[in-house]
């Protein structure tokens, strides 16, 4: 046999140790501080489930890193509780144990609802488990599990469009209502917004409810216990120059700024927004007003973590309504012919604005030793409001002595039915009852029940006529 020449005996063995080290079993180390890639950080089911389930969603897992990662497991962080399915590269369960991955490698997770569901939003998270840690790298899955109509991302409607009953909209993006465009909430439509979602509108929003269809304008995880009095979970809906809102029976739940109302529709004038007969509860701000003119009566706002109603410009009007509880940073109803202007990151200057408010036939009661707050900046801008037949929490030296501000304004305990519960109806004993107008109770006699004032013959105090328990 002819023996090998130098070079390629060389060749040869080089080969030899290349394969060798090949067949050397690779070594797996457990770390909790790997950082893993996946081809989506979230997991949107965006489907529209049967009462057989979903389609199957995967998701790709990246080792980017250097080491070869052995994991004690790989689960559903809700385990056997969890509404979702998975399987890990062929293998099946809530946890699967000992998963490998190789550096600069990947794998496979599939997933999928179990059922459908009543509730509005299913959420879980794909957890990986190293030396009894949970890294930091995980997977979060989302879906809803009612029928629904999705709209993923920033939307503008060029056409008039209507929001109906049908099944309920998830909005994870800003919907625009472009300038010369109606877009109509049907009574009974419901839509539920994620993180940053809201409502611009420059032409014309109409929300239609009825007292037994109100609309809805909330977050998906109203139902939640652990969420369903969060203020912030979306943006709110904001009315540009230009733009008009009538919203009638509407239940606004959950936003940073449930309404704000920015610009003036210049000098032919015209009210933006008129909000009627609504619940805006558990927002960071209920209303703001920086300029135009807004309506507002028999509404119930509630629970809010700043002010329910914020002016600081503009024109307010508002009746037979009832403003209660919450307000943990600032009073509930807060006046100013002013507007702050952010300069720098802690750094404000303040943009004269003139402001005339009326409020009349409404309760202005919550937790802090004085509700209203009034501020003027003396000789740059008007500042014109009157409070009529109101009932106010104040502080004991507050002056009502101005009549032109303060005309038959109390500050007496409305005695709420039960204000822990959220129940802002009068009871029997309340001196808000029949004590307002009788001219504001014709005009605005719906209350926020439903109820007509005219046929109970009633003038109460705030967003509820008074009417005696059963």
């Amino acid at each position: 046999m002819q023996l090998l020449g130098k070079h390629k005996w060389r060749c040869f063995s080089l080969a030899l140790l290349a394969l060798a080290a090949r067949c050397q079993p690779q070594e797996f180390v457990s770390d909790s501080a790997a950082t893993l890639r996946f081809s989506s950080d979230t997991l949107r089911f965006d489907t529209i489930f049967s009462p057989l389930g979903s389609t199957t969603f995967s998701c790709k897992v990246y080792n980017t890193g250097d080491k070869n990662l052995l994991f004690d497991e790989v689960r559903l962080r809700d385990a056997d509780a969890s509404p979702f399915r998975m399987n890990v590269d062929g293998r099946a369960g809530y946890s699967v144990g000992n998963v490998k991955l190789a550096r600069k490698d990947s794998l496979f997770i599939f997933l999928e609802v179990k059922t459908s569901s009543k509730t509005l939003l299913l959420t879980d998270a794909v957890v990986f488990v190293a030396n009894g840690v949970e890294l930091a790298s995980r997977l979060e899955v989302v879906a809803y599990g009612q029928n629904a109509v999705v709209l993923n991302g920033d939307t503008t409607l060029r056409e008039d469009y209507t929001f109906t009953a049908d099944q309920p909209y998830i909005l994870n993006g800003v919907v625009t209502v472009a300038s010369n465009v109606t877009v109509t909430v049907a009574a009974g439509a419901k839509l539920y917004f994620g993180a940053k979602a809201g409502v611009d509108v420059s032409g014309t929003l109409a929300a239609l409810g009825t007292p037994e269809n109100p609309c809805v304008f909330s977050f998906p995880r109203y139902s939640d216990p652990w969420y369903s009095d969060a203020a912030g979970q979306w943006r709110g809906v904001s009315i540009s120059s230009g733009g008009r809102a009538d919203v009638r029976h509407a239940r606004v739940r959950g936003a940073e700024c449930a309404f704000a109302v920015g610009d003036t529709l210049g000098e032919d004038g015209g009210v933006q927004l008129a909000l009627r007969n609504s619940l805006v509860e558990y927002a960071d701000v209920g209303l703001r007003v920086s300029g135009g003119k807004v309506n507002i009566d028999n509404c119930l706002f509630a629970g809010h973590l700043s002010n329910a109603a914020l002016v600081e410009g503009g024109g307010c009007n508002v009746y037979h309504c009832t403003f209660a509880s919450g307000a943990y940073r600032g009073a509930l109803v807060a006046l100013q012919n002013y507007r702050l202007r952010e300069k720098g990151k802690f750094s404000y200057d303040t943009v004269p604005a003139p402001l005339e408010a009326y409020i009349a036939n409404s309760i202005i009661y919550g937790k802090n030793a004085s509700e209203l707050r009034v501020r003027e900046q003396k000789g740059q801008a008007a500042m014109r409001f009157t409070l009529e037949r109101c009932l106010v929490k104040l502080d004991e030296g507050y002056d009502l002595s101005d009549r032109e501000r303060y005309a038959d304004v109390t500050t007496n305990d409305p005695m709420f039915r039960d204000a822990a519960k959220n129940d802002f109806h009068l009871s029997e004993k309340s001196p808000a009852i029949n004590a307002g107008l009788d001219s504001i109770a014709t005009e605005y006699a719906v209350d926020a029940d439903g109820y007509d004032r005219k046929i109970l013959h009633d003038t109460s105090l705030g967003c509820y006529a008074y009417r005696p328990e059963k």
